[in-house]
């Protein structure tokens, strides 16, 4: 748990990947390990959270362990297990999933972003996939990123390694927001709990955005209606519309005294 750092009050779980002397390259045995915590994760869907990031001001992550590739087709095939382990894990994992990510994220780095409901980026991060420079195409990679973006614009990533820029990787969705440099890390952890604090809402909106994927319109419309009275039975619904009706009707009192 070196390269890990783990944290958990019971309903929220944080893994801060912490190797910043390998530029938070991931070896096989972190992503084993990552992948062992995120199974662990149980309850409803919205009932609990998990937050990705990582240590440094460098870079969220090199991607995987290259080094671990002078093993020859053994620790290739080792790094495609655990990939495929990790990736499975997170996909499966009910809890809503938060990545925060600045600086770079590189390849197998990029497995969480990929995979995640929320990324929260630094406007300074770099997304790319440098493994064609090895004569290698990261099949795998490309996989996950067609969770989020068309094939062809997958194709463009994986076979030229050229870097998106948060702002392009935003206008992809890859990234849900990106946040400035400076004060980056308390103003993230200010976004991390506002989505804490809707994540039931959010559950609904990943079961939602699942069900409805490849449905004709008519249908998922039908789905969506179906699910509307689901809302209000998300935790904090009630409160949230007395404060609105609270502050409309403060709001006109106010207006009506000016008057």
């Amino acid at each position: 748990m070196t390269d890990l750092k783990l944290q958990n009050d019971g309903a929220v779980t944080r893994i801060t990947i912490d190797r910043t002397a390998k530029s938070n390259a991931l070896s096989a045995d972190m992503m084993e390990e990552i992948a062992g915590i995120v199974r662990g994760i149980g309850g409803a869907p919205g009932e609990n959270a998990l937050i990705i990031d990582a240590a440094g001001d460098r870079g969220f992550s090199a991607g995987a362990d290259i080094s671990e590739l002078r093993a020859g087709r053994e620790g290739l095939e080792r790094q495609e297990e655990v990939i495929l382990g990790l990736s499975e894990a997170i996909e499966t994992c009910p809890a809503l999933i938060i990545t925060v990510a600045h600086g770079y994220a590189k390849g197998g780095g990029t497995i969480f972003p990929c995979l995640s409901d929320i990324v929260i980026a630094r406007d300074d991060l770099s997304v790319s996939y440098p493994e064609i420079q090895f004569r290698m195409y990261p099949f795998l990679l490309h996989a996950l990123l067609i969770q989020k973006i068309p094939s062809s614009l997958a194709w463009r990533l994986c076979a030229t390694g050229r870097a998106l820029a948060a702002d392009e990787a935003f206008g992809l969705g890859l990234v849900t927001e990106v946040l400035p440099v400076e004060g980056f890390r308390d103003r993230a952890e200010e976004r991390v709990s506002h989505y804490l604090d809707i994540r039931a809402s959010l559950a609904l909106g990943r079961e939602f955005s699942e069900n409805a994927a490849g449905l004709p319109f008519g249908e998922q419309m039908k789905l969506a209606g179906g699910m509307m009275h689901r809302n209000f039975a998300a935790p904090g619904v009630d409160e949230a519309i007395e404060r609105h009706r609270a502050r409309l009707s403060s709001k006109t009192k106010n207006a009506g005294a000016a008057q």
